[in-house]
């Protein structure tokens, strides 16, 4: 049995934070629905770069300036949708 991997739709960066959002395929005629995750990216004292799901005060308020540009992402997304066009996988 082969498992398809599930690519993101689109993802915003902004600094060191990451909004990810998904594609899923609608069922019974509804239209596909997009959901989002949000990361951030660090480096470890050893040099090693991993992402968590934890945010400081300080990246709150970058995160509110992504969110904003994650909402218009998909918005977007939406209308292509509705249009019947064909949208790439994601931009990175």
């Amino acid at each position: 049995m082969t498992q398809e991997t599930n690519k993101p739709a689109f993802t915003e960066r902004f600094g060191g934070l990451k909004g990810t959002i998904w594609r899923n395929p609608g069922t019974d005629g509804k239209p596909d629905r997009y959901t989002v995750s949000y990361s951030r990216s660090y480096k470890t004292a050893d040099g090693q770069w991993k992402e968590t799901t934890s945010f400081s005060a300080i990246d709150n308020l970058k995160l509110g300036h992504l969110v904003g540009k994650v909402t218009d992402r998909i918005a977007e997304l939406k209308a292509i949708d509705a249009s019947g066009q064909t949208t790439t996988s994601e931009n990175e």
